[in-house]
């Protein structure tokens, strides 16, 4: 029988990761899986009775990462890590080296994504015709050969390594016969003497559409006091304004993908980005100001074959602006994609430029069974939110947050003033 999740739904900043690190026993294993590196340092720094450990994380010709990990479970060491440490995990978890821990998953990990597309004919013809890969006909589960294992190297330039490398680990599915979706592993929310996830406003999340399609008991803990309290502050902290240039602008994913080859709808952007620079954000340091939209928009990959940049302010070094950024006179206000959750370093930021009318990818969504306005509403608030709490209001600070999207400020407003506004 399945053990039962606990999901703590708690707001942003109401001292989750804090509670945790104080309750941390002597006598029992901890597993923590972390959304950044810096959190990991948070608690092996904050659990002072507790010992941490934090696994290689960087894998060189002898595999440290894999190994690291591995040696650090059969010590029985409370080990505190990132999401990307996932896949790694699996074979740990199937060797049985974390039956006696406790895992603690800090923010709702991103549990489904696509991963990429083929066509139809591609994937049967190349992939499984060719016998390379095997699908489960009832779960869309992957599988990789004998065959591409003992050849993977002399395929590479045909058959992608990112797809085997996700096969490998058990964590690929194919969807509608040509969308690669990668999903949390299983055995990893199976794992361990309890699982226990911390997160907040979870029914937007696509944790608990994917816990319901695998079957899994889940309990959700909430405390309705802590968020009347938290959206009543919120409402006195934030700020809301349109940006009246922008408001028939479809930001879309997709919207922007198909804008940014128009020399129009680029320049609209960028001059009434360069307008609320010059009127509204007249003397508002440019380190202050929080931004997103689609990545290459804002940030176009500069091409000097350098390495790729670890960080977003190497990355903004190393990079060009994109159509978006450019004469916008805002190119060095901090960017971060859209669902950037569980850090501190935007902490500062007092005004904040959302650019994004958020939708949860359609295949993705038939994937989990859930295709429904609702559930796309519900998301996108979710997302919306985390993205807000990584400025300064996370410690009661004001903000002004400018939303140009009608839909996103709808469904903002609505949860802030805890009001339901009839649609035409």
């Amino acid at each position: 029988m399945n053990k039962e999740i606990k999901i703590i739904d708690h707001p942003c900043g109401s001292g989750k990761t804090t509670r945790m690190i104080e309750n941390f026993k002597e006598d029992q294993k901890y597993l923590v899986i972390l959304p950044l590196l810096t959190e990991v340092t948070r608690v092996i720094e904050g659990s002072k009775d507790i010992e941490f450990v934090q696994p290689d994380e960087n894998d060189n010709e002898h595999g440290t990462k894999t190994s690291s990990l591995e040696s650090h479970l059969l010590l029985g060491s409370n080990i505190a890590t990132t999401h990307k440490m996932y896949e790694r995990l699996v074979p740990m978890v199937k060797a049985g080296l974390l039956d006696d821990y406790d895992i603690i998953i800090d923010e709702v990990p991103n549990v489904v994504k696509s991963v990429t597309s083929k066509s139809r004919t591609s994937i049967q013809e190349f992939y499984v015709d060719a016998g390379y890969m095997d699908v489960d006909a009832g779960t869309g589960l992957v599988k990789p050969t004998h065959k591409w294992r003992q050849n993977q190297d002399q395929v590479s330039d045909t058959l992608s390594p990112k797809i085997l490398k996700y096969a490998e680990s058990g964590c690929l599915y194919l969807q509608d016969g040509e969308m690669f979706i990668w999903a949390l592993p299983q055995c990893i929310l199976s794992a361990g003497n309890s699982v226990t996830v911390m997160t907040y406003k979870a029914e937007g999340s696509m944790l608990l559409s994917y816990l319901r399609k695998l079957g899994l008991s889940f309990r959700v803990s909430n405390d309705n006091h802590l968020e009347e309290d938290f959206r009543t502050k919120a409402a006195e902290l934030i700020t809301i304004e349109d940006i009246g240039a922008l408001s028939k602008t479809n930001f879309s994913y997709t919207g922007q993908v198909q804008g940014m080859s128009l020399p129009s709808y680029a320049t609209k952007v960028a001059r009434s980005l360069k307008n609320l620079k010059e009127r509204k954000l007249v003397g508002v340091d440019i380190n202050n100001i929080l931004i997103t939209c689609k990545k290459d928009a804002w940030l176009k990959a500069s091409n000097d074959n350098q390495p790729k940049p670890e960080s977003e302010e190497n990355e903004k070094t190393k990079s060009k602006p994109g159509v978006f950024a450019k004469n916008s006179r805002l190119k060095d206000v901090n960017w971060i994609s859209n669902t950037t959750r569980g850090t501190n370093d935007f902490i500062h930021c007092s005004h904040l430029v959302y650019l994004y009318d958020q939708n949860i990818n359609t295949v993705v969504a038939r994937w989990l069974g859930d295709s429904s306005r609702a559930f796309n509403d519900a998301y996108a608030l979710t997302e919306l939110v985390q993205w807000v709490w990584r400025s300064r209001v996370r410690r009661g600070e004001p903000i002004t947050l400018y939303l140009p999207s009608p839909r996103m400020r709808r469904l903002f407003e609505e949860w802030l003033y805890n009001t339901k506004t009839t649609r035409t």
